[in-house]
C-alpha cells in the first residue's frame, strides 16, 4: 500500500487546528476526498498520512505543472466542488 505524509511546520500556535483537521478527516468519507490513515502528533512533529494519490492533486491539475495539458472546465469544477462540499457536510 502506498501513502502520502504530510509534515506540518511547529504548531506551537496551531495545535488546536491541528486535533479539529483530525477529528473532520476522520470522520469524512467521500470519493472526492482522500481518506485519512492515521497521524502522529508528538512534540513539535505533526504527521499526517493520507491514501496516496497516484494522479497527483486537484491543485496540480487546476494551478500546477498539468494545468495546461489538463482543462477542466467550470461544470467539471463545479461537479468536483459539490462533491467534496457533500462528503464535509456528512460529517
Amino acid at each position: 500500500m502506498q501513502i502520502a505524509v504530510k509534515r506540518l511546520k511547529a504548531l506551537s500556535d496551531k495545535t488546536a487546528m491541528f486535533v479539529a483537521e483530525i477529528e473532520i478527516l476522520s470522520r469524512v468519507r467521500h470519493k472526492n476526498l482522500l481518506s485519512l490513515r492515521g497521524y502522529c502528533a508528538e512534540g513539535q512533529e505533526h504527521l499526517v498520512v493520507y491514501d496516496f494519490m497516484p494522479n497527483l492533486s486537484l491543485h496540480s491539475y487546476l494551478h500546477g505543472q498539468h494545468s495546461i495539458e489538463c482543462v477542466l472546465d467550470w461544470k467539471r469544477r463545479m461537479n468536483i466542488a459539490v462533491g467534496s462540499a457533500e462528503g464535509i457536510a456528512y460529517v
